[in-house]
């Protein structure tokens, strides 16, 4: 009974949300204005290609993320690699450089988030 005890206490501390308040990026920060909370699960088998690995998985289209990985410090990593992927190729570009999807994304980010010196 102690053995389920403990798998089940690991994933649930598996898929606990992430709280992100800011983001490095470069010598600057992207700050939230509130925490951005960023909930796990497990990604679905492919029924063409079963694995025996599990991955974690967060999706959140209305801020174009996206990601899996492994354990859940890798899926952090990615997490904030690709905040950061997204505001270098859409935020910080002008809106003529912009599809509509591209600009909707933008106006989310800069809803929940700024970039700050420091």
């Amino acid at each position: 009974m102690a053995t389920l005890t403990k798998n089940v206490a690991l994933a649930t501390e598996q898929l606990a949300p992430f709280e992100i308040w800011e983001v490095l990026y470069g010598d600057r920060t992207i700050k939230f204005f509130k925490p951005l909370v960023l909930v796990p699960s497990w990604m679905p088998d492919d029924p063409d290609e079963p694995s025996e690995n599990e991955y974690l998985q967060i999706i959140r289209p209305d801020i174009n993320v996206d990601v899996w990985a492994e354990t859940r410090d890798e899926l952090l990593e990615v997490v904030l690699s690709e905040i950061c992927f997204v505001w270098e190729h859409i935020v910080l570009r002008e809106d003529s450089e912009l599809d509509t999807e591209s600009k909707r994304i933008k106006r989310e980010h800069l809803t929940i988030a700024e970039l700050v010196d420091g």
